[in-house]
């Protein structure tokens, strides 16, 4: 019997064929593709370019669908090599799209609060990118999810020694939007660390730099965290305006993620004015657009927020309610490392049935931190 022939390399498609396969490849729900993968040239670099693209441009708007396309591409495209090792590829093409395709998998982890998998698509991302040429641009931004998780984990001091390195690497690149976002975390972790006046001056420059770059998402998303620094300093006038800058912008780009999080600080921005009922119903908005999402995390979050509130109007039991549903998605995420003993507290308090405000208020005081 005669081995079966096949050509060394397919040829590869056009540009306009490929965002073309790229748009019906998205456009067929993943297990109706999976049936026949090829007829959708997944493994073309033409097809791989605009399905990757569509890809970031939606980690912010449906994170958990993003997340399942890059484990379906990800793993065809490690398959395919098998059995195809000369497909339509060329030179490093396959090991950068296994790279990007992982990198943006640990991304939509991280978002998702899903830390040990965030991680895993992490190393997979840096494994592959050091397999390609002129790696330096894609292992950057590597080190930067890299980064933000730890800052995630509350290890400010270590994250913002090694922030200026990073930063000179974007900039030395011509990455400019990288070094923006980069210089985010700097100013997250001087407001975390209640060095607001800092913090402003840091988020005041990167609008300044969003404008003259024409950098909407990360100017809308200075206009937030400018709103919530204006919020926790009482500054209402300031944090509104913030707010009405920003909400147009984020709604024009499909920010799901971070309009929930305006809507959360319109939430405590009405505490602290006193309207509870109104309060709440914000927290509300930003926990069902947070459900909506997959962000469990944050829908965590806003559980313990609303019992601290039900307790301020004496609603007791209500509050109970509030936190027992939280308690499960903080263990099924492992989301309090630095928070146990809060957490322990707090629930012995719920088994005395007399709950521990001061426990609540540093658990959901944590959460906020991380929310910001």
């Amino acid at each position: 019997m005669l081995a079966e022939i096949r050509p060394f390399r397919r040829r590869r498609l056009a540009p306009d064929q490929g965002r073309e396969a790229a748009l019906r490849a998205l456009d067929t729900p993943l297990a109706e593709r999976a049936k026949d993968p090829d007829a959708y040239f997944l493994d073309d670099p033409e097809t791989l370019l605009p399905l990757l693209e569509a890809l970031r441009q939606k980690w912010e708007t449906d994170p958990q669908t993003v997340l399942e396309e890059s484990r379906f591409l990800y793993e065809f495209l490690e398959e395919r090599e098998s059995k195809y090792p000369l497909s339509a590829f060329l030179l490093d093409e396959r090991e950068y799209f296994l790279g990007e395709t992982a990198r943006i998998a640990g991304n939509v982890c991280r978002a998702l609060s899903q830390r040990d998998e965030a991680h895993r698509w992490l190393d997979l991302a840096e494994g592959w990118f050091r397999l390609t040429e002129n790696a330096a641009g894609n292992l950057s931004k590597v080190a930067y999810h890299r980064l933000a998780l730890r800052m995630e984990e509350r290890k400010f001091d270590a994250v913002f020694e090694l922030l200026p390195q990073l930063i000179a690497s974007f900039e030395r690149l011509g990455m400019t939007e990288d070094a923006l976002k980069t210089r985010f975390l700097q100013a997250a972790i001087l407001k975390e660390t209640d060095r607001l006046p800092e913090a402003e001056q840091t988020y005041c420059d990167i609008v300044r730099r969003a404008e003259e770059a024409k950098l909407e998402p990360l100017l809308a998303h200075a206009y937030v965290n400018l709103s919530q620094i204006y919020s926790f300093r009482g500054e209402a006038d300031e944090a509104v305006s913030m707010t009405q800058m920003a909400t147009p912008l984020l709604r024009k780009l499909g920010y799901r993620m971070a309009l929930a999080k305006l809507q959360w600080t319109v939430g405590y921005l009405l505490r602290a004015k006193g309207r509870f009922a109104s309060a709440i119903d914000a927290y509300r908005e930003a926990q069902s657009e947070f459900s909506e999402i997959g962000m469990r995390a944050d829908v965590a979050a806003v559980h313990l927020v609303v019992a601290d509130l039900l307790l301020d109007n004496g609603q007791d039991k209500q509050a109970e309610w509030e936190i027992r549903q939280a308690l499960p998605i903080i263990d099924e995420y492992k989301l309090v490392p630095e928070g146990f003993a809060a957490l322990s507290l707090l629930r012995e308090s719920l088994r005395r049935q007399k709950i521990d405000r001061q426990a609540l208020r540093s658990l959901h005081g944590y959460f906020e931190e991380l929310s910001a």
